[in-house]
């Protein structure tokens, strides 16, 4: 049985390239300060969790900052190799907006979105599963594992975000992520969520604040589901990688796409011979 991961299917679906590019051909990931930022802060909020659900309080707001610290200059070291890595195929562009970015404004932001989240959030969350692994099965011949991140005792399934600008209002019942966090809990659990809660802690240098989409019932196709997830995997199989962004949007600049380069190598060489220059020996 093949398996594939949560991570690879959302890979697939932003960008078909760039799950070629990171998971067939294992170049390295698009190095970013505020990818670690924002792991920094998964990790700070998932630990503070965990030892909630153990005792009840979870880290202070003051012990929090501390670990996010910590985590953040960590997960820096680890950039500096990614970016020495991955340099051959980044762009002058890209590399100058990277060198923009203060590190002491992202601990910065960092602190006041720890602050916005002990004040709004925290409070009212009694944490259930933390970092839950789950397995399913999508046929016969494919598995999907995964990890969800944080649901509560009434069976809420909670996705926390970061982002520095207020997300407009959507429906989170088509979103792919949740569709599939919604079968994993299905596979823990034995039944489907009571609702989904998709919480942003919008980043600011003054006044950070949160943002929350709630569906109380969500909707799960479960054939419909299943049925993409195959369809990803048999067009990996068959080597189908087109990457569908509009020519201007901005993730296919040069600004923001790590993998810029290569993007515009596989189209003036074609699949063929990119792959054969890129497939590891």
């Amino acid at each position: 049985m093949k398996q594939v991961s949560f991570s690879q299917l959302m890979t697939y679906v932003r960008c078909p390239e760039h799950w070629l590019f990171h998971y067939k051909l294992g170049l390295k990931r698009n190095p970013r300060k505020v990818f670690k930022h924002g792991f920094a802060l998964h990790e700070t909020f998932a630990y503070h969790l965990d030892q909630k659900k153990k005792d009840g309080k979870g880290l202070s707001a003051g012990e929090a900052k501390e670990f996010f610290a910590d985590v953040f200059l960590q997960a820096m070291e680890d950039y500096k190799q990614e970016l020495a890595a991955a340099r051959p195929y980044l762009t002058r562009e890209y590399l100058s907006k990277e060198r923009q970015i203060s590190l002491n404004n992202l601990v910065d932001t960092g602190m006041r979105g720890i602050e916005t989240y002990y004040k709004k959030l925290n409070p009212f969350i009694k944490p259930d599963l933390v970092e839950e692994a789950f397995e399913f099965s999508a046929s016969k011949n494919v598995k999907v594992i995964g990890r969800i991140d944080l649901t509560d005792k009434k069976g809420v399934i909670y996705e926390l975000k970061t982002t520095r600008r207020s997300p407009n209002m959507q429906d989170i019942r088509s979103d792919p992520q949740l569709a599939l966090y919604q079968l994993g809990y299905h596979s823990i659990a034995g039944k489907y969520p009571k609702a989904i809660s998709k919480d942003y802690i919008v980043l600011s240098k003054n006044n950070s604040k949160i943002v929350r989409f709630v569906v109380v019932r969500p909707f799960v196709d479960k054939a419909t589901v299943l049925r993409n997830i195959n369809s990803i995997m048999d067009a990996i199989e068959h080597n189908i990688f087109y990457c569908m962004h509009p020519a201007e949007s901005w993730l296919c600049s040069k600004e923001w796409c790590g993998y810029y380069t290569l993007h515009q190598e596989l189209k003036k060489l074609g699949s063929e011979k990119f792959m054969a220059k890129y497939t590891p020996r």
